[in-house]
């Protein structure tokens, strides 16, 4: 996935595009989350219209566009992502009604990354260059590219740390048990809107078997999640034939 030179692309040249891939019987790609996990399937052409495109989609597809409200269209005739929004979706027949098309030049690569929340608490221990020892709670956890860990920590509100410090995060995977160290630098620190606390966010390497033992357990929570994603279709599907959105 890139970005373009061309972010004015009209939507009568986007619905143009669209219209190739649907007399040409090609499938375009659909890009959602679904609780922090990416998930991407092809989907047919089935109407377009100047402005609205209907879509025959995979069903976890239809259950994410509902949960976002939103996806991404990604054609290899147009080199950036297609957002766009529901008008309604048929559970039964999987079909998906789009408006709003239009080029989006939002950062495409986390689309593809994994963020897991710990289903319980899990305390993460920091240390940092200025000597001092904190507490605080795994909100999020990442393996980005290049095999960089990505952390969100909520923290105390009157933490010293400041971007760009160095930091190690040290905690406990709770099914295995297995201690995992995280160096890094942080990368932010926000203010919690209602709460005396922030939000952290560092990115760093790990050795090797923490590491695995990081994707690991990431990919634990994308099964237990992808099997979450299954039930919430088959109750719609029973629960609602076609819902439509404003």
């Amino acid at each position: 996935m890139v970005t373009t030179d061309r972010p004015d692309w009209t939507a009568r040249e986007i619905s143009e595009v669209l219209l190739g891939h649907l007399r040409e019987d090609r499938p375009i790609l659909l890009y959602n989350k679904y609780k922090g996990v990416p998930v991407a399937y092809e989907a047919e052409v089935a109407m377009v219209h100047t402005e609205y495109v209907g879509l025959t989609a995979h069903p976890f597809q239809t259950v994410c566009i509902r949960s976002e409200r939103s996806t991404f269209l990604e054609s290899k005739s147009i080199p950036a992502l297609i957002q766009a929004y529901p008008v309604s979706i048929d559970y039964t027949n999987n079909v998906v009604l789009l408006k709003n098309l239009q080029i989006t030049q939002a950062l495409s690569a986390d689309l593809l990354i994994s963020r897991v929340k710990p289903e319980e608490p899990i305390t993460v221990e920091m240390d940092s260059d200025l000597g001092i020892a904190l507490t605080g709670n795994l909100s999020e956890l990442a393996v980005l590219a290049g095999n960089e860990v990505w952390a969100a920590v909520e923290v105390p509100d009157d933490v010293p740390y400041v971007p760009q410090d160095e930091i190690e995060l040290v905690f406990k995977l709770p099914e295995s048990g297995e201690r995992v160290q995280v160096w890094g630098v942080v990368a932010s620190l926000e203010k919690i809107p209602k709460k005396e606390t922030q939000m952290l966010e560092v990115r760093g390497k790990a050795g090797m078997h923490d590491e695995i033992s990081l994707l690991a357990y990431i990919a634990r929570h994308e099964d237990v999640i992808m099997g979450s994603l299954e039930r919430e279709y088959k109750r719609l599907r029973k629960g609602k034939k076609l819902e439509k959105h404003s």
